[in-house]
């Protein structure tokens, strides 16, 4: 008599083992993925806060732009939820003079941790760019925690 072998499937306990090893490549590798999620994260709201600043800057280089009189100060804030907050004057300056869209102005938020705890505000201020000048100047200042690498420079402007 002859024996029939029935080899149609995985036994348990090499279904136990590929089990066991997928979940050690999960366990290795999740960490160093979440950290380059995190770090895509902070590039893109790195990015997104300087191209903010940059619109800043070119209202405050542009002499054919007319800013509001009555201010003397116009901000971008990150609240702690990630919005990006333009205040109303900085905003219709940036879409009437099409430098920034208004899509853009109410949908822009920052994701990563680094950012959205930072309490960053960005300003654009007309003073003094020192003590002893007398000469004003719109200038972009920042404020919070985060770091920009340079992206924030004054720029001096017709008042």
């Amino acid at each position: 008599m002859k024996k029939e072998m029935n080899n149609k499937g995985f036994s348990l306990v090499e279904l136990i083992i590929v089990i066991a090893i997928m979940v050690i490549l999960i366990a290795v590798l999740a960490p160093q993925y979440l950290r380059y999620v995190e770090k895509s994260r902070v590039a893109s709201d790195q990015n997104t806060v300087v191209e903010y600043i940059n619109a800043m800057q070119t209202v405050a280089s542009d002499p054919e732009i007319s800013l509001p009189a009555s201010s003397t100060t116009l901000t971008v804030t990150i609240q702690s939820d990630g919005k990006i907050d333009v205040g109303t004057d900085l905003a219709k300056v940036l879409t009437d003079y099409g430098i920034l869209d208004s899509n853009t102005l109410s949908t822009s938020k920052v994701q990563s941790t680094a950012y959205k705890g930072s309490g960053g505000k960005y300003t654009l201020v007309y003073k003094a760019p020192s003590s002893t000048a007398t000469e004003k100047m719109w200038l972009v200042e920042a404020t919070g925690n985060v770091d920009l690498s340079g992206a924030v420079k004054s720029t001096p402007a017709t008042p």
